[in-house]
């Protein structure tokens, strides 16, 4: 059977269900009844903002007859990039003219979503409160939720505030226009500013539709944390965002998907072309992981995804009431104290890397995207869960972070790596307001672990002589010429940048370590060297970077690990056939508590039982290079240390013994290979 024009029936039934489906995507039934002075004045005030609208054209899809209530879309039809070539994409007058019939093609599920944000805020929104639309653009959303607070109104006798803030003045100014009717009433309440600094208060409900993937990745995490922090418990996030696929095939097809979408909201693929690399770099998504991580970090508690579409996710993050932690005092009676919460560190979040696109070269686009995901989720929490950071620590570190991110970016010719003090900058280099800065930050990283060094003509005797170590595992270095390194445990990099007399390919040095990270960023700042890399991972990250090592440095790391022998199968897998690693420990013993006041000391192997835990991670050619009992020229206190270190740590009757009472360490390097 076929219709009037020969084409089968289900053909047609199919094409007008996609039809319906169009339509429905940019429209909805209200369950707000506007007034008819209202319909009236919307329509006047659109009428007059598009008198370059010829009268057949529309904004928007064709309109669905079921509709009873149209958004109030106003402007010109979006044609910019049928007229000119690409540019850079910036939310300026000429963008601002045609967002609102932009966003209602371009965006799936666009008016759906709106509908949405109607029954989220109706069920959480508490009188009292406020409404936060960060990225509110033109108000569109802003104006729908306005019209449907008049309900709650008519129950509670009590104004909804809302709050709309974008950093667009050309946005705001259309904004403040189509919210006209509802500024005169002190409703809305439009700003122009970043919504990072602009201070979230007491507020039950806050939407991004569409913001957060255009604000810099470096200070994301930064933003959802105000966002958290200004939500009373019990408080909704709406998020929405054009998300990534992990899987980069299944992101070509995504795209592909996408592109067919929005010609079939009548957009040219010249147009679709062109719109596509302006926005390249400007419109950075997450992967729906990466989202939900960030949430979480941020003190969401629970997340859901409440609509999607292909890779338009929108997901609704819940800040839960939180229960008080009970405690009892010293008179047994029983307090309440609410759990912390992790301080915002914007200086710090400003120096961490989000996307290490060095790894691109070494990693598929899935495992990837895994590891970008694993290293945001331990950067973000920095320690905080497990109890090893501490609120006023995060927030000395981040004082430090400021103090290195005024020091300005220099390349400095005074750069010296094959001495035993690794030597960087010229005090020259310095205005005299640079140099107090400098001293107050080398002063504030006490104390000092790994050297020595000086730095811009400041000596820094560190608590290790690690030039010692150095010297001995120079004796059996294997070949380091355009190798690819990793350093695990690597402190603040000293031996990274030991590394470099070699002429290394990519030194990369991993350490779930805050205060070395920082010390390493201090040395980047003063002379940036492209092939060193500091990750902040964790060692048992390793397995996620399969052959990727010529060679391994393990140096004082496996007497810190729980699971010495995951710990070593992991190191394997991460090296290339044929890679060395050289290693060292000794001392068989299981400290109950501490080793040498050191927590997180859980055993010391003997030779024997290294060697063996070596084969049975799959390495062969197992040799010693060095074994001699650890000596207080190597590790101790000093002035840019004020620590208690071996001296310290020994029984003073007795200096073959801990003050634990345990056997003095020995320390030993083994070398093997894969």
């Amino acid at each position: 059977m076929t219709t009037d024009g020969g084409a089968p029936s289900n053909l047609v039934v199919a094409a007008s269900s996609a039809i319906l489906a169009s339509a429905a995507t940019y429209y909805f039934v209200s369950r707000i009844s506007l007034s008819e002075k209202g319909d009236v004045a919307a329509k006047t005030k659109s009428q007059q903002r598009n008198p370059d609208k010829k009268e057949n054209e529309q904004l928007g899809p064709a309109k669905s007859p079921e509709t009873q209530y149209e958004l109030n879309l106003r402007g010109k039809i979006d044609r910019i990039y049928e007229q000119h070539g690409p540019k850079p994409f910036e939310f300026d007058n000429e963008v601002v003219s045609v967002f609102d019939d932009m966003v209602s093609r371009s965006v799936p599920l666009y008016c759906e979503v709106i509908d949405l944000a109607i029954y989220w805020f109706e069920k959480y929104y508490v009188p009292g409160t406020k409404v936060y639309d960060l990225g509110c653009s033109t108000g569109t959303t802003l104006d729908v939720l306005a019209r449907a607070s008049k309900t709650l109104v008519n129950e509670t006798n009590n104004p909804c505030q809302f709050v709309g803030i974008d950093n667009s003045e050309a946005m705001v100014s259309a904004c403040r226009e189509k919210l006209e009717w509802a500024t005169e009433d002190n409703i809305v309440d439009i700003r122009c500013g970043d919504i990072i600094e602009a201070g979230i208060l007491n507020a039950s409900f806050v939407i991004m539709n569409y913001t957060l993937q255009f604000v810099p990745v470096a200070r994301r995490q930064e933003l959802l944390h105000s966002v958290s922090s200004g939500l009373n418990p019990g408080g909704i996030l709406l998020l929405s965002e054009k998300v990534r696929a992990e899987c980069s095939e299944l992101q070509e097809t995504c795209t592909w998907i996408y592109e067919d979408f929005k010609e079939r909201r009548k957009y040219t693929k010249r147009e679709i072309a062109r719109k596509k690399e302006a926005l390249m770099n400007v419109l950075v998504p997450f992967t729906e992981g990466e989202l939900r991580s960030a949430l979480s970090s941020a003190g969401f508690d629970n997340v859901e995804i409440v609509a999607k579409w292909n890779n338009f996710t929108s997901f609704v993050a819940w800040k839960s009431p939180r229960l008080p932690v009970t405690i009892t005092g010293k008179n047994g009676m029983h307090q309440k104290k609410d759990p912390p919460t992790k301080i915002v560190t914007p200086n710090l979040d400003a120096l961490f890397d989000t996307f290490p696109v060095y790894l691109d070269d070494y990693l598929e686009p899935k495992l990837l995207s895994l590891v970008c995901r694993q290293r945001m989720e331990i950067f973000v929490d920095k320690g905080f869960k497990a109890g090893s950071m501490s609120n006023d620590t995060l927030q000395k570190f981040n004082a430090i972070a400021e103090m290195i991110q005024k020091l300005p970016q220099l390349e400095s010719d005074t750069f010296i790596v094959d001495q035993h003090e690794l030597i960087i900058g010229d005090p020259k280099e310095l205005t005299e307001d640079e140099m107090t800065t400098f001293q107050q930050c080398i002063n504030a990283l006490k104390p000092w672990k790994k050297g020595p060094l000086r730095l811009f003509g400041t000596k820094i005797d560190t608590e290790w002589r690690s030039d010692l170590k150095w010297e001995r595992l120079q004796r059996a270095l294997p070949e380091l010429k355009d190798a690819v390194i990793c350093d695990l445990g690597c402190g603040n990099g000293y031996f990274m940048y030991r590394m470099l007399e070699y002429s290394p390919k990519l030194v990369i040095g991993i350490d779930p370590n805050l205060h070395a990270w920082l010390e390493f960023k201090l040395f980047q700042r003063i002379r940036s060297v492209d092939n060193l890399k500091f990750e902040y991972m964790r060692g048992d990250m390793m397995a996620s970077l399969p052959l990727v090592f010529d060679v391994v440095f393990c140096l004082g790391v496996l007497y810190h690990t729980p699971d010495p022998m995951t710990m070593l199968k992991d190191i394997h897998k991460s090296m290339k056939p044929k890679s060395g690693i050289p290693g060292e420990d000794h001392i068989a013993l299981f400290p109950r508590k501490r080793y040498t006041h050191m927590k997180g000391v859980y055993f010391l192997p003997t030779l024997n039982t290294l060697k063996s835990w070596l084969q049975r991670a799959n390495f062969r050619n197992i040799e010693v290079v060095f074994n001699e009992e650890l000596s207080t020229d190597e590790q101790r206190a000093t002035d840019w240390a004020p620590v208690r270190s071996l001296a310290e740590s020994l029984d003073p009757n007795d200096s073959t013994k801990t003050v634990e009472g345990y056997p003095r360490a020995h320390r030993f390097y083994v070398s093997c290979l894969k």
